[in-house]
């Protein structure tokens, strides 16, 4: 005799595979959205032309995000977050490197990778087309991001007094370079500026540490010819 389920099991298993399928249709639709933007521009990007590429109806579109606004929002908040989860890998993979060049190296071609990701260029094709969601990014959505950045800083080393502006160079170049791509439909290379970025990391880097050594080596000398203090 098979037993019964609780009374109540059956509707919450439902409810959960309900909201399981319009996650993934919400999920479907953003991805969509930032194909559509990368494959044919933003001006293409109408809610019509989204809905055919998805599969959906209007009534999806307007049910998850109201409206277009809506969507384009949806659209800069996953990028956000999956920007944020990525700042985050980064860091977590650069701090196992002693090296000072492997370290840089590793670091400057990661951050290319991160901030070249589809749905950071996606996003920020938006927020360049768009004024109204340029004014309503709110302060808290970028914040999101700045203990990762922070981190990032850190890494870079403690002798160099730069390393904060150092960490604002690793995301501002890659987005410039994104800038550069959206305007020209031949892919641009990124090779030589990851390879430019990770040597004049280097090279500050050593030199820092070398204006680091020369103080200590001053201050010791300095020390020894004054001699003990009485």
């Amino acid at each position: 005799m098979t037993a019964k389920e609780p009374r109540g099991a059956m509707p919450r298993r439902n409810r959960r595979r309900s909201q399981e399928r319009a996650d993934r249709t919400r999920e479907l639709v953003i991805e969509e959205t930032i194909r559509c933007i990368r494959e044919e521009g933003f001006s293409a990007a109408s809610t019509r032309h989204i809905i055919e590429r998805a599969g959906v109806s209007t009534g999806v579109v307007q049910y998850h995000f109201g409206d277009r606004d809506g969507l384009l929002n949806a659209v800069i908040d996953h990028a956000i977050s999956t920007l944020t989860s990525a700042v985050d890998e980064l860091a977590d993979e650069v701090e196992g490197i002693d090296g000072l060049e492997e370290r840089m190296k590793t670091l400057a071609d990661a951050a290319w990778k991160v901030f070249l990701d589809p749905a950071s260029m996606t996003a920020m094709e938006i927020l360049i087309a768009t004024r109204s969601l340029r004014s309503s990014l709110g302060v808290e959505q970028l914040a999101e991001l700045q203990p990762g950045l922070g981190r990032i800083a850190s890494l870079i080393g403690a002798p160099s007094p730069h390393a904060r502006a150092i960490a604002d160079l690793l995301w501002a170049a890659p987005i410039g370079l994104m800038v550069g791509q959206m305007v020209t439909d031949a892919p641009l290379p990124t090779e030589p500026q990851r390879q430019a970025m990770a040597q004049l990391l280097i090279d500050h880097l050593r030199v820092n540490h070398a204006d680091a050594a020369s103080r200590r080596g001053r201050t010791t000398r300095k020390r020894q010819l004054e001699g003990p203090r009485s």
